[in-house]
């Protein structure tokens, strides 16, 4: 239904693209990001040919003939595969040809001479797109959603949980409050500004668009979207002045941005899968990302420069021997530590600075290995990765794969209270400070609110509007 309502879309804007007026952003570039870059992007290349930034959407694939060729449609072989009769040579292969409208799109804007009114050429295509126009979310819920993210608010005392195309505000007593609408359709990550005035909302699509936005907590005004990525957005933060805001995308980058007016600052592309997870220093001096690539990297929060990498989650020797993807890292307040979990069955907490002082380089190799790593084990000892970290009050807390909310004092490492009630998937977590409340959102849309001092389980609510009602 939603690639109907997007083809609808496409459709329309392509009705009046004569080539007089053409646009590449506006008219061509949505055609050929929904139906052909799946095989030609940057992870995918079929027949040598990628088109998922402007400069390799002009080169010639495999079959050496020039793709794009300004000016002349009948010398392109973009538009020559397009038109083709020949069902195994017609792109795109195994769908449906291009709609006579959407051809005669391409058709002319190389006639006009194949401009680009994007702004970086060697820039990814999709991330240049304007944002889309999302369906409205669902009135009543048929289903209970996973629960992929969720925050407390720094000063309402009110909860931020993630659902399809919205984010929904809820009583810390499991009561619906507001729903902000005009959002993606999964909602992956979620902060509030120190103020609680704003709320930093990151989504998407799974393997086709992310974005970020900007949103009103109140209701009172729309969305304000930051950026558009190529796959979701998995992992956002706030500065601890407020005035950056941070993204981590499935599509391997990081991007740091201005708050006040959503200007690019810098972008980072150091992993080579998912970057999972992104936040700042407590001084503002470092941003770190974490990844499927079994890696964290420190960056400089002001020039997005590397300056070291965690290299924990991938050990040859120790209890924990092995490449564990990383889910999710913070920085401790006040302290000059981080934390990140993933795979494996244990916490690592670590220092930037040592961190780098223990990669060096490979003439000094010998040396670092005979020493012990400062880095510290904390087990969990869940059966499955650890997914999310919050901290409050001193603890530490963490989301597990099988169920509970495990928690540990910082100064002593000492395991607290475990927050029972989930016997699944625990996707999401956030912890407020001054009451000690602990959230949780699990994969079958459940709800969570403990008393985290006593682990007493307060609230329990089926985050789904309609859906709660229906089964209750």
């Amino acid at each position: 239904m939603l690639r109907i309502i997007y083809l609808l879309v496409v459709a329309v804007s392509v009705q009046n693209a004569t080539a007089a007026d053409v646009s590449f952003l506006r008219d061509v570039a949505p055609i050929l990001t929904t139906r052909c870059a799946g095989c030609h992007g940057d992870k995918k290349a079929e027949g040598d040919y990628r088109l998922h930034t402007f400069d390799y959407l002009l080169l010639a694939g495999a079959s050496g003939s020039v793709a794009v060729t300004p000016g002349k449609p009948e010398e392109s072989e973009l538009l020559a595969r397009l038109v083709d009769a020949d069902p195994a040579t017609r792109m795109p292969q195994e769908d449906d040809p291009l709609t006579k409208a959407e051809i005669e799109t391409v058709r002319n804007w190389i006639a006009a001479g194949a401009k680009f009114d994007g702004v970086d050429r060697a820039a990814s295509i999709k991330s240049q797109l304007p944002p889309r126009k999302h369906p409205a979310a669902p009135e009543r819920y048929a289903h209970a959603v996973p629960v992929y993210a969720l925050a407390w608010s720094p000063t309402s005392g009110e909860l931020a949980v993630a659902g399809h195309h919205e984010v929904t505000i809820w009583s810390a007593s499991g009561e619906l409050i507001r729903r902000l609408t005009g959002l993606p359709l999964r909602i992956q990550a979620l902060r509030f500004n120190r103020a609680g005035t704003q709320l930093l909302v990151g989504g998407g699509s799974p393997g086709d668009y992310g974005e970020l936005a900007l949103v009103d907590p109140s209701g009172k005004t729309p969305p304000r979207v930051v950026a558009v990525f190529d796959d979701l957005v998995l992992g956002v933060a706030w500065s601890k002045d407020d005035r950056r805001i941070a993204a981590a995308s499935a599509d391997r980058s990081v991007r740091v941005f201005t708050a006040a007016d959503a200007k690019p600052l810098w972008t980072s592309r150091l992993h080579s899968d998912f970057a999972t997870a992104v936040c700042f220093r407590d001084d503002d001096r470092f941003v770190a990302t974490a990844s499927k690539d079994c890696t964290v990297k420190v960056l400089d929060a002001a020039t997005g420069k590397l300056f070291t990498t965690f290299n924990g989650h991938q050990l040859n020797l120790g209890p924990e021997a092995g490449r564990f993807a990383v889910g999710d890292v913070m920085f401790l307040p006040g302290s000059p530590q981080a934390a990140s979990v993933g795979e494996g069955k244990s916490v690592r907490l670590w220092e930037p600075e040592l961190a780098q002082a223990e990669s060096g380089d490979a003439g000094d190799m010998e040396a670092r290995f005979a020493k012990k790593a400062h880095t510290k084990l904390l087990p969990h000892s869940s059966s499955r990765p650890g997914l999310r970290l919050a901290t409050a009050a001193g603890r530490l807390f963490i989301a597990v794969g099988d169920g509970p909310v495990k928690q540990f004092e910082l100064a002593t490492l000492q395991p607290g209270v475990d927050l029972l009630g989930s016997t699944g998937w625990t996707f999401s977590l956030d912890v407020e400070p001054t009451t000690l409340r602990a959230a949780a959102g699990a994969h079958d849309g459940t709800v969570r609110i403990w008393d985290a001092a006593s682990g007493k389980l307060t609230a329990t609510f089926i985050a789904s509007p309609g859906y709660a009602a229906q089964t209750k």
